[in-house]
C-alpha cells in the first residue's frame, strides 16, 4: 500500500478552452523548412496542452478519490494496527507465552511498530519500539541519517553540510531530491554545453531577443485591437474585457501560441499574413514556441512525477491516467483486504491461547 499524494496541494485552475490552433497555409508554393517547423511545433503545444489538461482534470478526480475512500480505510488500518501492537505488548507482559513464542510474538510487534513508525512517529508507538527494539527509535534514526549523510557525501559528492532541517533521514531524503531536483534544471541542456560560447551563442542570444521583441510585437497588436474601453456597445465591452484579460494573461506567460490564436481569431486578421512572415521573424516565432514547449514538457512531467510512485516498478515507460487509476483501486482493495484479517486477528487474539496457537501454525 502507497501513501496519497498531494495531500494540501490545489489540484490547479482548469486552463481556458484554447481556441482553434493556427497553421502556415501557402496553396500557390511548397512550404519552406522554417514554416513546415512552425506548423510541427504548433501542433506538438497543442498536444502539450491536452496532455497537461487530461493530468490536471485526473489530479483533481484523485485527490477526491483519496479524500472520499483512500485516506479513511487507511486511517481505520492504522487505527486497528496500533490496537494490534498494543494487543501484542499486554500478551508479552503476561506470562502465557513460553520463550520461543515470546520471541514470534516480539519479532512480529517490532515489525509491526517499524511500519507504523515509517507513517507517522507517535510519542506512544515510539515507547513501545524502545520497550522491545536492540536499539532506540532515536538511535535508529540517527544511523539511518549518518548512513545517508555518508553515501551522499562521499559516493555523490553532495554538499551534506548545506542542509539545515531536521535530523530525520526522511527529511534529509527529500531535501537529496530536491538538491538533485536543481542541479537538473540547472544544468545547460547537451548542445548548449556542445557548443562553448562565441558565434553561435551570439547568435543565439540574438534569436531570443529577436523572440521576446516578436512576443511584444503581437502582444501590443492585440490591445491595440481588443482595448475593452473604446468599445460603447456593452456586449461587446464585456467580450473585449474577456479576451483581454486572456491577452494579459498570455503575456505574462510568454505564451506566444495563445496570443496568436487570439490575432488568429479575430476576423480582421488575414491568415496569409502567417505565410508571408519575414524569414528572420519566423525563426523569431519558433524560438519562442520551442522555449514555450520546454516549459510545458517540464509543467507536464512534474504533474506525472508524483504518481510513478503509484503506478510502481512494473509501470510501463509512459504512464497514463487510466494506469494510476487502476493502481489506486487496487491499492483500495487491499487495504480493505488486510483491514478484515487485522479486525478478525483483534477479535481472535483476545483468547491468548488463539494467538499461542497461530504463533505455532506460522512455525508449520
Amino acid at each position: 500500500m502507497r501513501p496519497p499524494l498531494f495531500p494540501d496541494e490545489e489540484a490547479g485552475a482548469p486552463v481556458a478552452s484554447p481556441l482553434p490552433a493556427i497553421r502556415i497555409v501557402d496553396g500557390t508554393t511548397t512550404l519552406t523548412k522554417a514554416q513546415r517547423q512552425f506548423n510541427k511545433l504548433v501542433e506538438k503545444l497543442k498536444g502539450q496542452r491536452q496532455e497537461i489538461d487530461r493530468w490536471r482534470a485526473f489530479k483533481r478526480l484523485y485527490q477526491q478519490q483519496l479524500a472520499d475512500k483512500y485516506e479513511p480505510l487507511s486511517a481505520r488500518l492504522r487505527e486497528k494496527r496500533i490496537a494490534m501492537a498494543k494487543l501484542l505488548d499486554r500478551a508479552m507482559e503476561g506470562s502465557a507465552l513460553n520463550r520461543r513464542e515470546r520471541d514470534e510474538v516480539q519479532e512480529t510487534l517490532t515489525s509491526l511498530l517499524a511500519e507504523l513508525l515509517a507513517e507517522a512517529e507517535e510519542p506512544d508507538l515510539v515507547e513501545l519500539h524502545d520497550k522491545y527494539a536492540d536499539l532506540s527509535f532515536e538511535e535508529e534514526s540517527r544511523q539511518r541519517l549518518d548512513a545517508l549523510r555518508h553515501i551522499a557525501g562521499e559516493e555523490f559528492g553532495v554538499d551534506v553540510d548545506a542542509y539545515e532541517g531536521a535530523d530525520s533521514p526522511e527529511e534529509f531524503a527529500d531535501w537529496l531530491k530536491e538538491q538533485a531536483r536543481e542541479r537538473a534544471d540547472a544544468a545547460p541542456p547537451p548542445e548548449e554545453r556542445k557548443s562553448g560560447g562565441g558565434a553561435r551563442e551570439a547568435l543565439k542570444e540574438q534569436v531570443a531577443e529577436g523572440g521576446t521583441r516578436a512576443l511584444r510585437d503581437v502582444f501590443r497588436k492585440l490591445v491595440s485591437e481588443l482595448h475593452p474601453d473604446r468599445e460603447a456597445d456593452p456586449a461587446e465591452h464585456a467580450r473585449k474585457t474577456e479576451l483581454m484579460q486572456r491577452v494579459n494573461q498570455a503575456y505574462k506567460a510568454g505564451d506566444l501560441l495563445a496570443l496568436l490564436e487570439l490575432q488568429f481569431s479575430s476576423a480582421a486578421f488575414d491568415p496569409a499574413l502567417l505565410a508571408g512572415l519575414a524569414k528572420e521573424k519566423l525563426r523569431h516565432y519558433i524560438h519562442v514556441l520551442e522555449t514555450q514547449s520546454t516549459r510545458l514538457r517540464r509543467e507536464l512531467a512534474d504533474l506525472v512525477a508524483p504518481f510513478e510512485r503509484v503506478v510502481g516498478e512494473t509501470a510501463a515507460r509512459k504512464i497514463t491516467p487510466d494506469a494510476v487509476q487502476r493502481a489506486l483501486e487496487a491499492d483500495i482493495r487491499e487495504i480493505k483486504r488486510v483491514l478484515k484479517s487485522v479486525e478478525f486477528d483483534l477479535v481472535r487474539f483476545r483468547d491468548v491461547r488463539t494467538l499461542k496457537h497461530s504463533m505455532g501454525g506460522r512455525r508449520r
